[in-house]
């Protein structure tokens, strides 16, 4: 049973990753056509016998839930981009629009470009993509590692040649550098320094 989300007077229960969660159908019937079929269907969600939500991790289902039940009804939303990603992937995969505004609306005031490119992609965002290009093509640091792996090898091309088009990606340090900035950059085996 989940410590937070097993209320007493709850009428459905899901099961996620062998946690059970006993909450209100009112929600979910109300709000998302995907879960008003499934419990159309299903007479009595008990502890014997839940309704098993595969693909599903219990964090991103604590983070969904939270919206559901805040404990703070005067900052309900504040959230770090990563649950905001969690609660926007739930509430689009089973079609709570509302909470999917909600949560776009304040992914908008705080992802970075990568990941408003990355989450406008995946969930038909494209508002955010023009502004996240254009922020990440015109900066002055390239992308990171980390970045990179979000975007994807198209992306990083792409991003890459408008980098070079627009001039972004000027050498700012002098050139007899390039070995060793090369080295640190690829994990290469740095030049021995000529002596002579």
């Amino acid at each position: 049973r989940h410590s937070r989300y097993y209320f007493k007077d709850g009428n459905v229960v899901f099961l996620i990753e062998d946690v059970l969660y006993n909450v209100h159908r009112y929600f979910f019937e109300r709000d998302s056509t995907h879960f008003r079929s499934i419990l159309e269907s299903v007479k009595g969600a008990d502890e014997q016998n839940p309704i098993v939500l595969l693909d599903v991790s219990c964090s991103d289902f604590d983070e969904f839930l939270a919206i559901l039940y805040p404990t703070d009804f005067r900052r309900p939303t504040e959230k770090t981009t990563a649950q905001w990603t969690s609660v926007l992937h739930l509430a689009a995969k089973w079609g709570f629009e509302s909470i999917q505004l909600l949560a776009i609306d304040n992914l908008t005031a705080t992802a970075i470009p990568v990941d408003k490119i990355v989450l406008g992609r995946r969930y038909g965002i494209s508002d955010w993509l023009s502004g996240a290009y254009e922020a990440v093509c015109t900066r002055a640091d390239p992308l990171t590692i980390e970045e990179g792996m979000k975007l994807g090898v198209e992306d990083i091309i792409r991003v890459s040649a408008a980098r070079q088009i627009y001039g972004c990606a000027k050498a700012r340090y002098e050139a007899k550098h390039l070995s060793n900035d090369l080295a640190d950059i690829f994990g290469l085996e740095k030049p021995v320094e000529d002596a002579s």
